[in-house]
């Protein structure tokens, strides 16, 4: 094997996260290499196209929404030309799924606790205190047993209880000049396949890293697909247990540090189907309180004339395809064979437990004055925005450092 090109910045692994911090850096005139195992950039931002005559009709499999609170990621979506592509949602409402009845979610709350219990809100801090002590406080134990811990779950994808309050809702300004939801006209992936296809941005998709080594100056990378390839920085923007792997013979107390991230699969199967074959009303999301997904979500909030599309993101681990398949089509009121157009997608994301911010303080003490960056949803949150936050954290660390050594 032989190095076939050096670049400024090798990016192991082709989401938002890597693709952001690609962009920060191509900004600048650096030459940049994505290495992605699959054979498509987005990770988790995935706007899946259906084959047949459904071809012109997108569903998300992974992130469904932005918000005009996301303004790091909104100055990219600018520098790339997008912003009039934006799309705002349709305002269809949220359920819950309640044994096999699909109710509003205001009707299975107790408004008696709930309003005993908010002024809480106005005294109770977040800091130190996980989902289920900080909120059962705030809604009411029952409300919070019988409603809102379904909701938190389905936010990530997993069992919050023990999640940091103050990980799973922030408060962020918001632009006025933006509508307050949004997403684009062809999926949120356009602003990943965006970044991907800009000057300076190299994309090696459906090849794997296997090794990296440090060298006199800078690092070597090997792939899977027999490439070695060279670098004065090195990006790791894949799960923290891939990180830390890689990173063994590189720094291995960082390694050590990442592989106590815990994290947790999501397992998502889309479907499309004609208009015509669901007696449902259109919905957001609908969220069960006993099931064996998290949550349905719809493309309702995007209408097609067509078709309608539903995500379902599955508890990881319990179902085969075919369960699956039984219960999607149960809950369609659709026969056992079920829709023809599926699609299935398994996502990783962090599992943030009380005291994470300790092990995110200690990765980034053993990062500085490091040609070493480490980006991804694992560190301040799981939101399109904290990703691309932390990628811009780690370039500003890094900028003139990178900047000094290509001239």
């Amino acid at each position: 094997m032989r190095v076939v090109q050096h670049y400024d910045l090798i990016i192991v692994g082709g989401g938002i996260s890597g693709l952001s911090l690609a962009h920060y850096a191509a900004a600048l005139g650096r030459n940049v290499l994505v290495v992605e195992k699959t054979d498509r950039v987005g990770g988790a931002i995935h706007s899946h196209r259906f084959e047949g005559g459904s071809r012109d009709f997108w569903l998300e499999l992974g992130a469904h929404t932005c918000y005009n609170s996301y303004a790091a990621f909104l100055g990219i979506v600018e520098d790339l030309g997008l912003i009039g592509r934006l799309r705002r949602r349709e305002k269809v409402p949220f359920r819950l799924l309640v044994g096999n009845d699909i109710k509003s979610i205001p009707s299975q709350i107790n408004f008696v606790e709930f309003l005993l219990s908010a002024p809480r809100f106005f005294f109770l801090k977040k800091d130190g205190k996980t989902v289920e002590s900080y909120y059962s406080r705030i809604v009411g134990r029952r409300n919070y047993d019988a409603v809102f811990r379904h909701l938190f779950n389905a936010v990530p994808s997993q069992r919050s209880n023990d999640f940091p309050a103050d990980i799973l809702f922030k408060r962020r300004q918001r632009r006025k000049d933006v509508m307050r939801s949004f997403t684009f006209e062809d999926g949120l992936q356009c602003v990943t396949d965006a970044i991907a296809a800009q000057p300076g941005i190299d994309v090696r998709k459906a090849d794997e890293v296997v090794e990296i080594v440090a060298g006199n100056d800078g690092f070597v990378v090997a792939t899977a697909g027999g490439a070695r390839l060279r670098a004065g920085y090195i990006a790791l923007a894949t799960p923290a247990e891939t990180s830390a792997r890689l990173l063994c013979a590189v720094h291995e107390r960082l390694a050590l540090e990442l592989q106590t991230v815990a994290a947790a699969r999501v397992e998502t199967l889309g479907v499309a189907v004609p208009k015509s074959s669901v007696a449902l009303d259109p919905f957001a999301g609908i969220v069960p309180t006993g099931d064996g997904f998290y949550s349905v979500v719809s493309r309702d909030t995007v209408p097609h004339q067509d078709f309608r599309g539903f995500a379902f993101h599955f508890r990881p681990g319990q179902f085969e395809f075919e369960a699956k398949r039984r219960r999607v089509s149960e809950f369609l009121g659709m026969s056992p064979e079920g829709p023809d157009r599926m699609t299935t997608k398994d996502n990783v994301v962090p599992a943030f437990t009380v005291g994470h911010e300790r092990k995110v303080e200690a990765i980034d003490a053993l990062l500085s004055n490091r040609n070493i960056l480490l980006v991804g949803n694992y560190f301040r949150g799981v939101s399109i925005e904290d990703c691309v936050l932390r990628s811009k954290r780690e370039f500003e660390r890094i900028k003139a450092g990178i900047v000094a050594g290509a001239e």
